[in-house]
């Protein structure tokens, strides 16, 4: 059982990194890189706040619970980060950086299922999946110059 308690924080750890967006800007005025980086960060902190109150799953179950309550406060702050319009300079990371999010999000959802489901095989291979896009958006983060958006736990 020490595996799945080693599958269940890592999975708690990619929910509570993730911050990210569904997808690409939101059509207003491009804000300076200092105004974006501040605005992105403050809305990571109020998300990644929330989902760190949720606790630390200790089991399968806890696991699924956690995920339950957490998809739709990443949700909210994937669509919240989605309507910033970065400068031209940072809007190509920030556009693959939001992809990468949404792309994530999916397979959060799928291991939403995989939880309930007890298929603790897909279970492990969706947080691989979550563990790599969550280093690659981790990267693009820190290009971008965020910080708050870019913690990988």
């Amino acid at each position: 059982m020490r595996g799945g308690i080693a599958i269940v924080a890592g999975a708690a750890a990619l929910f509570i990194a993730a911050c990210g967006g569904g997808g690409s800007g939101g059509g207003g005025q491009s804000l300076t890189a200092d105004e974006f980086r501040q605005q992105a960060d403050a809305i990571c902190k109020q998300y990644e706040d929330e989902l760190s109150e949720l606790g630390s799953p200790s089991s399968l179950d806890d696991l699924g619970n956690f995920v339950d309550k957490a998809i739709p406060i990443i949700e909210e702050g994937n669509n919240k980060l989605s309507e910033l319009e970065p400068p031209d300079d940072l809007s190509g990371d920030w556009d693959r950086a939001l992809e990468l999010q949404g792309q994530s999000l999916q397979v959060a959802r799928d291991l939403q299922k995989a939880i309930h489901g007890n298929d603790t095989a897909r279970v492990q291979d969706l947080v691989s999946q979550l563990a790599a896009a969550d280093a690659e958006s981790t990267r693009l983060a820190r290009n971008i110059g965020l910080e708050n958006c870019g913690q990988q736990n």
